[in-house]
């Protein structure tokens, strides 16, 4: 039997509908937390960025009325924007870390980075790096009850998110007392030596716009963890909490720069905690969600220690520089 043309169209726009809401996922029901979105003027990128926000259930409670908030700031990956953590995975497990007590409530805000832009400065109306550590940060301590203090306040990030929370904690280590990252974009010292398959990529997924074709090495190294590691001093990061994982599944292959990177900062003597998590993927959907659990335990570690003015528990992984890890 035959399908009325009108009857075929409708059931294929229904898969492709179906499709899309699988790729974005859903929003999750949330028991600790509220989420909401905002928009906010950026100097930086020279237009108005949109933002999502998860604040206490009880923020609005009159005991809380003078309550300032520890503060964690999530960087997405690549392609994806500030609604990706709340319906892949992200806000689920967040809301269930909130309510477990993994991690104390707090306001946790998602930015938006651009969906290619390594959150690296470019220029006039492409600063995303100052995007990041001046207008957004200026806006939520302006709009919201947060934190003003350096060990109540943690910047976490993914993919190209992961890279870029490195850079703005190294670079102005006052600003964040925790730094956790998941499949960091670490690439290789050199660019000549990058992995054929991301250079025949490189256009399709976005590093020919920032970094050029060809590269621009001085940008390369100064936007690259790997290369910035290689000039840190422990002086200059004291304090700093950091935890970075890497799974060895990663489709990207960043499992060996990360693990590299982790040996560069273990022969500087720059305290941080490093997990290969094997058989783990690159993103949602391929063992990130297990991963969350881990670095929002390291960030509620992290607060519960700033508020008690005690130490933070030791972390999974290999820790250089502190507690050893399991």
């Amino acid at each position: 039997m035959r399908l009325a043309p009108i009857l075929v169209l409708t059931l294929a726009l229904t898969s492709c509908l179906a499709q899309g809401r699988r790729w974005r996922g859903e929003p999750p029901t949330l028991s600790h937390l509220t989420h909401q979105e905002g928009r906010f003027d950026s100097p930086a990128v020279g237009r108005e960025m949109p933002y999502g926000v998860y604040l206490p259930k009880d923020y609005d409670a009159d005991e809380h009325e003078n309550t300032k908030w520890p503060l964690v700031i999530w960087l997405h990956g690549m392609w994806e924007n500030h609604e990706r953590f709340h319906v892949r995975g992200g806000g689920k497990v967040l809301d269930k870390a909130v309510g477990d007590g993994t991690l104390p409530p707090c306001v946790f805000v998602l930015a938006n980075g651009g969906r290619t832009s390594m959150y690296v400065n470019g220029g006039k109306d492409r600063n995303y790096q100052d995007l990041i550590q001046k207008d957004l940060i200026a806006h939520v301590d302006k709009t919201f009850r947060v934190s003003k203090r350096r060990d109540e306040r943690a910047l976490m990030g993914i993919s190209m998110g992961g890279m870029a929370a490195m850079r703005i904690a190294w670079a102005q280590p006052g600003l964040f007392g925790t730094l956790a990252c998941h499949s960091s974009a670490v690439f290789v010292e050199d660019p000549k030596q990058l992995d054929p398959r991301l250079l025949r990529l490189s256009g399709r997924i976005g590093l020919d716009d920032v970094f050029g074709n060809p590269i621009d090495e001085q940008l390369w190294h100064a936007t690259n963890p790997l290369c910035i590691a290689a000039k840190l001093e422990p002086k200059q990061l004291e304090g700093l909490r950091f935890f970075f994982d890497a799974g060895t599944s990663d489709r990207w292959q960043f499992g060996p720069p990360n693990q590299k990177l982790h040996e560069v900062l273990k022969g500087r003597k720059v305290e941080h905690t490093f997990e290969l998590v094997k058989g783990s993927g690159h993103a949602w959907g391929e063992g990130v969600e297990v991963r969350l659990v881990d670095s929002l335990r390291f960030v509620g570690d992290s607060f519960r220690a700033a508020a008690t003015g005690g130490d933070a528990a030791a972390p999974k992984g290999e820790t250089v520089g502190g507690k050893k890890g399991g």
